[in-house]
Protein backbone atom coordinates (compact mmCIF):
# COMPACT_ATOMS: atom_id res chain seq x y z
CA UNK A 1 0.00 0.00 0.00
CA UNK A 2 1.21 3.38 -0.93
CA UNK A 3 0.92 6.22 2.05
CA UNK A 4 -0.23 9.62 0.71
CA UNK A 5 2.63 12.51 0.75
CA UNK A 6 0.02 14.68 1.70
CA UNK A 7 -3.08 15.13 4.20
CA UNK A 8 -5.17 17.64 6.09
CA UNK A 9 -3.42 18.03 9.35
CA UNK A 10 -6.23 17.26 12.06
CA UNK A 11 -5.56 19.94 14.15
CA UNK A 12 -3.27 22.08 16.02
CA UNK A 13 -5.67 21.57 19.43
CA UNK A 14 -4.76 17.44 18.97
CA UNK A 15 -0.64 17.86 18.38
CA UNK A 16 1.35 17.15 21.53
CA UNK A 17 3.46 19.81 20.34
CA UNK A 18 1.36 22.88 20.02
CA UNK A 19 2.18 24.63 22.46
CA UNK A 20 5.86 24.88 21.33
CA UNK A 21 4.52 25.28 16.85
CA UNK A 22 4.37 28.59 15.76
CA UNK A 23 1.50 27.80 14.26
CA UNK A 24 -0.02 26.53 17.27
CA UNK A 25 1.07 29.75 19.35
CA UNK A 26 -1.40 31.74 16.81
CA UNK A 27 -4.15 33.32 18.39
CA UNK A 28 -7.43 31.15 17.74
CA UNK A 29 -8.88 33.82 15.32
CA UNK A 30 -5.60 34.28 13.61
CA UNK A 31 -5.15 30.35 13.10
CA UNK A 32 -8.79 30.03 11.63
CA UNK A 33 -7.46 31.84 9.05
CA UNK A 34 -4.43 29.41 8.63
CA UNK A 35 -6.01 26.51 8.90
CA UNK A 36 -7.40 25.86 4.93
CA UNK A 37 -3.56 26.36 3.81
CA UNK A 38 -2.05 24.17 6.30
CA UNK A 39 -0.93 20.50 4.58
CA UNK A 40 0.82 17.97 6.71
CA UNK A 41 3.43 16.33 4.25
CA UNK A 42 5.63 13.36 4.61
CA UNK A 43 9.18 13.45 4.35
CA UNK A 44 11.67 10.77 3.64
CA UNK A 45 15.28 10.13 5.04
CA UNK A 46 17.57 11.99 3.05
CA UNK A 47 14.99 14.55 1.92
CA UNK A 48 16.65 18.47 1.59
CA UNK A 49 14.52 20.42 3.63
CA UNK A 50 15.56 23.82 3.32
CA UNK A 51 18.88 24.83 1.32
CA UNK A 52 21.35 27.60 2.16
CA UNK A 53 21.06 30.33 -0.61
CA UNK A 54 17.57 29.34 -2.06
CA UNK A 55 14.20 31.19 -0.74
CA UNK A 56 11.83 28.78 0.61
CA UNK A 57 8.51 28.92 -1.06
CA UNK A 58 7.24 27.13 1.90
CA UNK A 59 6.96 27.38 5.39
CA UNK A 60 7.88 23.50 7.04
CA UNK A 61 7.10 22.79 10.62
CA UNK A 62 8.60 19.97 11.69
CA UNK A 63 5.91 17.62 13.63
CA UNK A 64 7.66 14.06 13.53
CA UNK A 65 11.49 13.62 12.64
CA UNK A 66 14.39 15.25 13.50
CA UNK A 67 16.76 17.30 10.34
CA UNK A 68 20.69 17.20 10.13
CA UNK A 69 21.36 21.15 10.05
CA UNK A 70 24.52 22.14 7.49
CA UNK A 71 25.94 25.14 6.50
CA UNK A 72 28.48 25.57 4.10
CA UNK A 73 31.53 27.40 4.25
CA UNK A 74 34.11 28.94 1.91
CA UNK A 75 35.20 25.74 0.69
CA UNK A 76 32.40 24.81 -0.63
CA UNK A 77 31.62 22.24 1.95
CA UNK A 78 28.67 21.77 3.41
CA UNK A 79 29.42 20.45 7.10
CA UNK A 80 26.59 19.63 10.13
CA UNK A 81 26.45 22.23 12.65
CA UNK A 82 23.65 20.92 14.64
CA UNK A 83 19.94 19.39 14.75
CA UNK A 84 16.65 20.18 14.40
CA UNK A 85 13.42 18.54 15.85
CA UNK A 86 9.73 18.40 15.85
CA UNK A 87 8.21 22.07 16.24
CA UNK A 88 11.61 23.76 14.91
CA UNK A 89 10.35 26.49 11.66
CA UNK A 90 12.04 25.71 8.30
CA UNK A 91 12.07 28.44 5.72
CA UNK A 92 11.08 31.64 7.88
CA UNK A 93 13.81 34.21 6.01
CA UNK A 94 11.63 33.96 3.17
CA UNK A 95 9.04 36.55 4.83
CA UNK A 96 11.29 38.56 4.42
CA UNK A 97 12.06 37.82 1.13
CA UNK A 98 15.85 36.89 2.65
CA UNK A 99 17.53 33.07 1.71
CA UNK A 100 17.86 30.43 3.79
CA UNK A 101 21.33 30.72 5.82
CA UNK A 102 21.41 26.97 6.55
CA UNK A 103 20.49 23.83 4.97
CA UNK A 104 18.45 21.32 6.63
CA UNK A 105 18.08 17.57 5.25
CA UNK A 106 16.01 14.43 7.35
CA UNK A 107 17.63 11.82 9.07
CA UNK A 108 14.43 9.92 9.18
CA UNK A 109 11.00 9.73 7.68
CA UNK A 110 9.10 12.13 9.17
CA UNK A 111 6.10 14.70 9.10
CA UNK A 112 5.61 18.54 8.78
CA UNK A 113 2.89 20.89 8.46
CA UNK A 114 3.39 23.28 5.31
CA UNK A 115 2.20 26.64 4.71
CA UNK A 116 2.64 27.98 0.76
CA UNK A 117 4.00 31.66 1.59
CA UNK A 118 2.88 33.14 -1.52
CA UNK A 119 -0.36 32.44 -0.18
CA UNK A 120 -0.15 33.33 2.94
CA UNK A 121 1.25 36.89 2.04
CA UNK A 122 -1.31 37.57 -0.38
CA UNK A 123 -3.97 37.34 2.37
CA UNK A 124 -2.16 39.58 4.57
CA UNK A 125 -1.56 37.06 7.20
CA UNK A 126 2.00 38.05 7.52
CA UNK A 127 1.88 40.83 10.10
CA UNK A 128 3.58 42.00 12.83
CA UNK A 129 2.58 39.26 15.76
CA UNK A 130 3.66 36.49 13.23
CA UNK A 131 6.96 38.53 12.70
CA UNK A 132 7.44 38.78 16.11
CA UNK A 133 7.19 35.24 16.30
CA UNK A 134 8.96 34.32 13.93
CA UNK A 135 11.90 36.58 15.71
CA UNK A 136 11.90 34.93 19.15
CA UNK A 137 11.73 31.39 16.96
CA UNK A 138 15.22 32.62 15.52
CA UNK A 139 16.05 33.56 18.93
CA UNK A 140 15.60 29.65 20.41
CA UNK A 141 18.01 28.31 17.15
CA UNK A 142 20.20 30.11 17.53
CA UNK A 143 20.43 28.65 21.46
CA UNK A 144 19.73 25.19 20.13
CA UNK A 145 23.27 26.00 17.54
CA UNK A 146 24.97 27.28 20.25
CA UNK A 147 24.26 24.33 22.54
CA UNK A 148 25.77 21.88 19.74
CA UNK A 149 28.85 24.34 19.69
CA UNK A 150 29.34 24.20 23.38
CA UNK A 151 29.03 20.29 23.31
CA UNK A 152 32.28 19.60 21.23
CA UNK A 153 33.61 21.81 24.03
CA UNK A 154 33.36 19.09 26.82
CA UNK A 155 36.61 17.06 27.08
CA UNK A 156 36.13 13.62 26.40
CA UNK A 157 34.05 11.64 23.79
CA UNK A 158 31.25 9.74 26.45
CA UNK A 159 30.71 13.55 28.10
CA UNK A 160 30.22 14.44 24.51
CA UNK A 161 27.94 12.32 23.34
CA UNK A 162 25.92 12.32 27.16
CA UNK A 163 25.75 16.14 26.42
CA UNK A 164 24.31 15.08 22.80
CA UNK A 165 21.65 12.34 23.66
CA UNK A 166 20.69 15.13 26.21
CA UNK A 167 20.02 17.86 23.57
CA UNK A 168 18.13 15.22 21.26
CA UNK A 169 16.06 14.41 24.30
CA UNK A 170 15.13 17.98 24.03
CA UNK A 171 14.96 18.61 20.45
CA UNK A 172 12.85 15.32 19.90
CA UNK A 173 10.68 16.08 23.02
CA UNK A 174 10.94 12.69 24.10
CA UNK A 175 13.00 11.36 26.62
CA UNK A 176 12.96 8.04 24.05
CA UNK A 177 15.58 9.61 21.67
CA UNK A 178 15.32 8.47 17.80
CA UNK A 179 19.43 7.96 17.64
CA UNK A 180 21.13 9.63 14.22
CA UNK A 181 23.52 7.19 12.71
CA UNK A 182 27.26 7.07 14.06
CA UNK A 183 28.49 8.37 11.14
CA UNK A 184 26.44 11.96 11.47
CA UNK A 185 26.59 11.77 15.23
CA UNK A 186 30.51 11.22 14.77
CA UNK A 187 30.33 14.27 12.17
CA UNK A 188 28.59 16.45 14.75
CA UNK A 189 31.24 15.86 17.71
CA UNK A 190 34.23 15.89 15.38
CA UNK A 191 35.36 12.36 16.14
CA UNK A 192 35.36 8.89 14.64
CA UNK A 193 32.25 6.37 14.03
CA UNK A 194 34.63 3.72 16.23
CA UNK A 195 34.43 6.09 19.13
CA UNK A 196 30.64 7.03 19.26
CA UNK A 197 30.07 3.33 19.33
CA UNK A 198 32.27 2.64 22.05
CA UNK A 199 30.69 5.70 23.87
CA UNK A 200 27.36 4.42 23.11
CA UNK A 201 28.56 1.03 24.47
CA UNK A 202 30.35 2.61 27.93
CA UNK A 203 26.54 4.72 28.76
CA UNK A 204 24.80 1.81 28.25
CA UNK A 205 27.17 -0.08 30.67
CA UNK A 206 26.46 2.52 33.37
CA UNK A 207 22.98 2.45 32.70
CA UNK A 208 22.74 6.26 31.58
CA UNK A 209 20.93 4.75 28.69
CA UNK A 210 18.76 2.27 27.74
CA UNK A 211 19.22 0.63 24.66
CA UNK A 212 15.23 -0.34 23.28
CA UNK A 213 16.49 -1.04 19.46
CA UNK A 214 19.15 -0.42 16.55
CA UNK A 215 17.67 3.28 16.37
CA UNK A 216 16.66 3.92 19.65
CA UNK A 217 17.48 4.25 23.54
CA UNK A 218 15.30 5.67 26.92
CA UNK A 219 18.13 8.62 28.21
CA UNK A 220 18.31 8.57 32.69
CA UNK A 221 19.11 12.63 32.20
CA UNK A 222 20.56 12.80 35.61
CA UNK A 223 23.22 10.49 34.69
CA UNK A 224 24.32 11.97 31.65
CA UNK A 225 23.90 15.39 33.07
CA UNK A 226 26.54 14.35 35.66
CA UNK A 227 29.04 13.11 32.78
CA UNK A 228 28.70 15.85 30.80
CA UNK A 229 29.32 18.46 33.91
CA UNK A 230 32.37 16.07 34.47
CA UNK A 231 33.45 16.67 31.07
CA UNK A 232 33.27 20.54 31.01
CA UNK A 233 35.84 22.32 29.57
CA UNK A 234 38.23 24.29 32.06
CA UNK A 235 38.12 27.73 32.27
Amino acid sequence: MIMPTTRAPKGCNTCARELHCLLGRLPSDVHRLWQPHITEKIFHKGELLLQQGRIATELKIIKVGTALVLRQGEDGLQRPVGLFGSAQTLGSAALLGEPAQLSCQAIAPGRACVVPIETIKRLGLVDVPLLQAVAAGYARSQAQLADWARIVRIRGATGQLAAALLQLARVQGSSLVRLPSHAILAELLATTRETVARSLRSLAQQDSVLRRDRWHCEIHAPALLALSAAGRAPR
